[in-house]
């Protein structure tokens, strides 16, 4: 299977990278510096990486045609000082939504695309703990405004889309156990990249879920 991947090189889109190569699947993947990719593919030809911005719309439609599934892996780090009042509360590029909106653009009716937006987002809005939303207000307001966006303009296309909408993420190894519920539960308050990738994956070569969000746990 061919796939695309938008964001590899972020912690999420590097562990679905590696993933995905290991199954067999060849990629191509999108980052503005590709350093670092090369290392998970060095012989094999699985991954063509393509450097420029996931957000420009005619480096996308250029790209997209020949792919057999698409991943949006893109975020930003809030600013370290998000949390005083200020223009670096709001300061964010929205590369979530703009890079969305680029690929569903050029994609035909029914493409598979699995996105990660994050839990406290659209369907799960309501249903995160108090101390997750004081959290998100006060460290990711703008980043989290950007996921809705991008979660709306999902909704609002012909795409068959996963959303992956994981709770803190961390650099643990996979465990297999994670909870994936369509419903916005969740049993832990973290769960490893690994296992984000692993669900990510599995969606793409047997879906399960069609235009849905599913909330992710340990």
């Amino acid at each position: 299977m061919r796939i695309l991947v938008l964001g590899a090189t972020g912690g999420t889109g590097r562990a679905f990278t590696a993933a995905a190569l290991a199954a067999g699947h060849h990629l191509s993947a999108v980052a503005r510096r590709s350093e670092g990719l090369e290392t998970l593919a060095p012989h094999t030809g699985q991954l063509e990486t393509i450097a420029g911005d996931a957000t420009d719309p005619e480096l996308i439609a250029r790209i997209a045609p020949g792919h057999d599934a698409y991943v949006v892996a893109l975020g930003e780090y809030p600013h370290p000082l998000a949390f005083l009042p200020g223009p670096q509360r709001r300061r964010c590029d929205a590369v979530c939504s703009r890079g969305t909106e680029a690929l569903l653009a050029t994609l035909p009716q029914g493409a598979r695309v699995a996105v990660v937006s994050a839990y406290g987002v659209g369907a799960t809005r309501e249903r995160a703990p108090w101390y997750f939303r004081m959290y998100f207000n006060l460290f990711l307001s703008a980043l989290f405004a950007d996921k809705e966006k991008q979660e709306a303009a999902l909704a609002a296309s012909s795409a068959d889309y996963i959303i992956a909408q994981p709770v803190g993420l961390t650099d643990r190894r996979a465990t297999g156990q994670a909870l994936a519920s369509a419903e916005g539960c969740i049993r832990k308050a973290t769960i490893s990249r690994a296992d984000v990738a692993a669900f990510l994956l599995d969606e793409i070569e047997r879906p399960h879920h069609h235009r849905a969000s599913v909330a992710l746990s340990g």
